[in-house]
């Protein structure tokens, strides 16, 4: 599964991160190397699984900031339009800076903040709009779940204003409370005239900036502020250089403003994030982890320490060496002449568990399940369950007992964990533990847990959706029987946002792009509108009790955030129960 704020005083206001497209090429080769750094230092304490995802998720930044700036330097000429408005993104690249500047200046004085969709539309009909459609970006953050954006072409340079709909006061209309633009790209000098005709105007009407660039002048690209934010009583503003090629001395400008409504929600999403979203990795050191850990520490201190770290903890001696050994190279660098950045790399010795002492803590919690009393099996077998699912990184990480994976299998298999059948090895585990904690004691606390976890993962705890796409059905089943069954659960909130999201991913369903069309997911929404206005319906009451239930509570502001684009039938991209091999 990162948190701003609306404009406060001065004194509270806290610093909101900006979204800055990385410098191309050298610089993204700069920040490469510092990544490195970074991820070499936290190697120790995050564990193989944070390398995988962090690797993962590298990739899609790379992909998706990757798009080259034009194939040669851009011109400027003395014969700037005099309607800008109507320029299109061709000729924008051949004005001269006043004129550039001139036309982003005028796209952003048409955002009427605050205003609703229709009556901006009706003041600027030359301008299209489109309503959200689609899974792709309808979670994550809330400035992605807009309800409809009007673009004013589909260059990548166009303007875009953003209309959400936040809360429950009547009327619920969709309002403007985004505005972004990126200027086509610009040689440096015509870039730097229109950051600085830009800096003027936005300084002239809402006071000074705040330089947010780089304090270390060797890593900023270019002498002037690559980063200035400008905060009003509702408003923040912020003017970027979102890209730039030290090479070709190339870049472009981005000129973002957010009103307070999003400001506000923003602000939240963290906190939504951690309720509305579930963690389908085994990951080491969660809640449960913990309380897990303390039950059996006693018996189990391998086991605990397994349970809340994903690494062992590097030897202390190789931890000094390599200390030692950095502060040797920075001393050498600095005699040589060396820039800061290559001073700083650092090789921190990794330490991941053994594969053999992680099979054999798990051969031996599942081995005393067997002997322990009924109140003690469900925290042995959750424990087990737990980790089951992260030996299959553990082996990937050391292969050294790879030969012995058949045995291994045969005999948990025989334990009760069981894996998939797959032909590379080792195979993945398909959580057939979490099912037995709730089968064999549904009245326990462990039990419940078992099922939250069970619900959490749609039903469906293995590997490339094993129990097919639509999870959402299985979810509204057997969330509807536990809460029957279970009202008095301390876990019925959980259960029933998790109820809620089921019925509005098979509405959200029903309203995606078809397949092969533009932002197509693969989503066939034919399959899906039998029943989908009914499960809107449900959708919404399931939400509305949540709000009944316990209004001040995290799962009550989710709903919050939810309600509104349901009432109005706007799409919201759900997809936490729908599976799709890839995700």
């Amino acid at each position: 599964m990162n948190q701003e704020q609306p404009p406060q005083p001065a004194e509270s206001r806290p610093i909101l991160p900006a979204s800055i497209r990385l410098p191309l090429p050298f610089a993204r080769k700069r920040f490469l190397l510092l990544l490195g750094i970074t991820l070499a230092l936290l190697a120790a304490a995050a564990g193989p699984s944070f390398i995988q995802a962090g690797r993962a998720k590298f990739a899609r930044i790379l992909q998706s900031q990757g798009t080259p700036l034009p194939p040669s330097p851009l011109k400027t000429s003395a014969g700037a339009a005099e309607n800008v408005s109507t320029t299109s993104p061709q000729e924008q690249t051949s004005l001269l800076p006043e004129a550039q500047a001139q036309q982003l200046w005028a796209e952003f004085e048409k955002s009427s903040w605050n205003a609703p969709q229709q009556e901006w539309s009706s003041l600027h009909p030359e301008i299209p709009c489109e309503p959200f459609r689609g899974g792709i970006y309808g979670q994550g953050t809330a400035d992605r779940q807009w309800s409809h954006r009007c673009s004013a072409s589909r260059e990548p340079e166009a303007a875009h204003w953003s209309f959400y709909v936040f809360g429950l006061q009547e009327p619920l209309v969709p309002r403007l409370n985004q505005f972004d633009v990126a200027a086509p790209a610009l040689p440096e000098e015509a870039l730097s005239q229109v950051q600085n005709l830009l800096q003027t105007r936005l300084t002239a009407r809402f006071g000074p900036a705040e330089d947010r660039s780089s304090k270390v002048a060797r890593s900023r690209p270019v002498r002037w502020p690559e980063n200035l934010r400008w905060q009003a009583r509702d408003l923040e503003i912020q003017l970027d250089l979102s890209e730039f090629d030290p090479q070709r001395k190339v870049g472009r400008l981005r000129l973002q403003a957010r009103q307070r409504a999003l400001l506000e929600a923003l602000n939240e999403d963290e906190r939504l994030r951690l309720v509305g979203t579930s963690d389908f990795l085994y990951q080491a050191g969660s809640g449960i982890d913990a309380q897990l850990a303390d039950k059996l520490r006693a018996d189990f201190p391998d086991v605990a320490s397994m349970l809340m770290k994903q690494q062992p903890d590097p030897d202390p001696q190789k931890m000094r060496e390599a200390v030692q050994q950095w502060q040797n190279q920075v001393r050498s660098s600095h005699t040589s002449g060396q820039t800061g950045v290559r001073a700083a790399m650092i090789a921190l010795p990794r330490s991941n568990w053994q594969a053999a002492q992680f099979h054999d803590a798990l051969v031996k919690l599942l081995a005393s399940a067997r002997t322990s009393s009924l109140d003690r099996q469900p925290v042995l077998l959750l424990a087990a369950d737990r980790l089951a699912g992260r030996l299959h990184w553990v082996m990937e990480n050391d292969t050294s007992e790879s030969a012995h994976w058949q045995e291994w299998r045969t005999q948990l298999v025989e334990l009760g964990a069981t894996y998939a059948p797959f032909f590379s090895a080792p195979p993945e585990y398909t959580g057939n533990l979490l099912n037995r904690v709730w089968t064999d004691f549904p009245e326990s606390d462990w039990g419940e847990r078992a099922f939250l976890q069970l619900l959490s993962h749609g039903w469906d705890p293995g590997v490339d959706c094993a129990g097919g796409s639509d999870q959402f059905r299985q979810v509204i089943q057997q969330g509807l029987q536990f809460r029957e069954k279970h009202s008095k659960s301390p876990y019925v909130l959980d259960v029933q946002l998790a109820v809620a999201q089921a019925y509005e991913t098979w509405w959200s369903l029903s309203q995606a792009v078809a397949t092969g069309g533009e932002y197509s997911e693969g989503v066939e929404p034919g399959k899906y509108q039998d029943g989908a206005e009914a499960a809107r319906q449900k959708a919404i009451a399931s939400y509305e009790q949540l709000l009944q239930m316990a209004p001040q509570s995290d799962h009550a502001a989710y709903a919050r955030r939810i309600l509104p684009r349901l009432t109005l039938g706007i799409d919201t991209g759900q997809r936490r129960f729908y599976c799709t091999v890839g995700d």
